[in-house]
């Protein structure tokens, strides 16, 4: 077993135990931040992301006894921490799916109202030359990061979702 193989695995392995450690925090800043709930959205048990959390562990630990190159065993790890951090973003978020006084929450993604910047599907979405809309998407442009997209079960969630 090389040294170096071993050093980046229990490296890997500090950064998974740090993840699944930052679930209870996640929770709590969701839980403090959100507010009221006005309408809840359907979520989803998260049997699937424990399963993940599991397989990646199994991954990460797999590495050091495998003979990979240097490179092979840092993409395996890296790979399992990706899905990791997934998943506890998904763990956090599980059975709080819904639209709250201060928040929205869908799936992976949590945002405060205030973090948004504009809402692009809403401008474009009734114009008459636009098409192929998809209703049940809403696009976020948050005022720091990425576009955001998040999607409801139907237009009507959705659009129930807009008016608050």
């Amino acid at each position: 077993m090389n040294k170096i193989t071993l050093a980046v695995t229990v490296a890997a392995a500090v950064v998974y135990a740090l993840l699944i450690a930052s679930i209870p925090f996640r929770i709590k800043k969701i839980d403090r931040e959100k507010g009221a709930l006005l309408m809840q959205l359907k979520s989803e048990p998260p049997f699937r992301n424990i399963a993940v959390l599991i397989i990646a562990a199994l991954h990460i630990g797999n590495v050091p006894f495998k003979n990979f190159a240097l490179y092979l065993g840092l993409i395996f790890d890296a790979t399992a921490l990706l899905a990791t951090w997934m998943s506890v973003k998904e763990i956090a978020c599980s059975g709080r799916n819904g639209v709250f006084e201060n928040m929205i929450i869908s799936e992976t993604t949590a945002i405060c109202y205030d973090d948004i910047l504009s809402l692009p599907t809403v401008s474009y979405e009734n114009d008459e030359e636009t098409t192929q809309v998809d209703f049940r998407i809403l696009e976020v442009i948050p005022k720091k990061g990425r576009k955001i997209q998040l999607i409801f079960p139907d237009e009507t969630t959705r659009n129930t979702a807009l008016e608050f």
